[in-house]
């Protein structure tokens, strides 16, 4: 039998249940973020412990109805590629403080901590496997992201020969990491995990991570990149949950997203 306890976390599970519906049927997004807002204010004025479920997925609620936007192209002969104001660059930053901002009122309204969101400085050995991490994957992905997105975005080559692309690369690795990890791993896992537990919590992130990355910009199959981004978003989740900081998955998410950059302004 359905024990009482499990019927609770299913009804907590209710939000994280739109969103990936939300992530899945882009008309719903619009519709899903005023529900979520709907059920946080509710839940605010009844004091209810699921206010923290229905909070949790604003912020990349918020990032997907960004992304129902057309984003701005870079120029494709690569005259963006060097510039702080590409539009990559730039509109990144632009969703990033959006999403960041909801996730800052939220935090307050619910009087949320710090190590709700896992921003803590984990010990000193996942401090050096985060930067010694970050140090190799982001020249690796440089070198081989041509190689190695071929699956999902087709043949493409990568122009690195502009060493004034590492400015704007970094907006937009630093904007895309700490927004989705914060967003994702930090609000979306930690805050449904003081309801739910951290296993739903963990799994239902990366599902909606996964699905969330399936757009219509991917020249392979989408499957193939919400699989593999799915699993991504599983062991960065796992990684917050044992070291109880997002400082790691930050730091490899930002060196990881350098060749994306490249890709959407500097394509040979």
């Amino acid at each position: 039998m359905i024990s009482r306890a499990d019927l609770g976390v299913a009804r907590s599970g209710l939000p994280i249940g739109l969103l990936i519906l939300a992530a899945a049927i882009p008309g719903t997004r619009l519709l899903v973020l005023a529900a979520l807002v709907a059920g946080v204010v509710v839940g605010l004025r009844l004091d209810a412990p699921a206010r923290w479920a229905w909070a949790a997925p604003i912020p990349v609620a918020v990032i997907l109805g960004w992304g129902l936007l057309a984003a701005p192209l870079a120029d494709p002969g690569g005259a963006d590629c060097v510039s702080l104001g590409s539009p990559p660059a730039a509109w990144r930053a632009i969703e990033a403080g959006l999403a960041l901002a909801s996730l800052v009122l939220l935090a307050f309204m619910l009087r949320a901590r710090g190590s709700d969101l896992a921003l803590q400085w984990p010990n000193q050995a996942v401090v050096r496997v985060a930067v010694v991490g970050a140090v190799i994957l982001g020249p690796i992905g440089l070198l081989l992201g041509a190689v190695l997105a071929r699956p999902f975005f087709g043949a493409f080559e990568l122009d690195l020969s502009r060493l004034g692309f590492i400015a704007p690369a970094m907006v937009f690795a630093v904007a895309n990491g700490v927004m989705e990890e914060l967003a994702y791993r930090g609000a979306l896992l930690g805050w449904t995990a003081r309801v739910t537990g951290p296993r739903f919590a963990v799994i239902g992130q990366a599902v909606v991570f996964g699905l969330a990355h399936g757009g219509a910009d991917v020249g392979g199959e989408p499957i193939v990149l919400m699989l593999a981004l799915g699993l991504g978003g599983f062991l960065s989740g796992a990684i917050r949950l044992r070291t109880r900081s997002l400082l790691l998955p930050i730091a490899w998410h930002v060196a990881l997203d350098l060749p994306l950059y490249v890709y959407l302004a500097c394509r040979a």
